[in-house]
């Protein structure tokens, strides 16, 4: 298994840490969970994230972050690959750091929210 190293302002490291330890995890088996799961990050309500947006004819759609192309699924599928952020910068330029974190922190308090029913 390869190490991801992922750099984060204090306060959100901190609230990760208190995150993986509030359900028993490590942080690395936090973020895993995040990016094994990518069928519960599809089922998160991203309308709700201010780094992402949803364009028609955009990326057929789908959530990207906002002024970009970049498949908010991506973020997920190339952690679970083994990168961490400072490759995903590398690979997708353009790309805004904060706003990686932003969509990787709000999947991560989405899985503590339950659904909400629709009406």
């Amino acid at each position: 298994m390869a190490t991801i190293t992922i750099d984060l302002p204090e306060q959100q490291a901190a609230a990760l840490f208190a995150r993986a330890n509030a359900e028993g995890l490590t942080v690395e088996a936090l973020l895993l969970r995040l990016a094994e799961n990518l069928s519960t990050v599809h089922a998160i309500d991203w309308s709700q994230c201010p780094a992402v947006e949803s364009v028609p004819g955009k990326v057929s759609g789908a959530w990207v972050l906002k002024g970009t192309r970049m498949p908010v699924s991506a973020i997920f599928e190339n952690l679970e690959a083994g990168a961490n952020i400072d490759d995903i910068l590398e690979w997708f330029a353009g790309l805004d750091r904060a706003q990686v974190q932003q969509v990787i922190e709000f999947a991560a308090r989405s899985l503590d929210r339950p659904p909400e029913p629709d009406l």
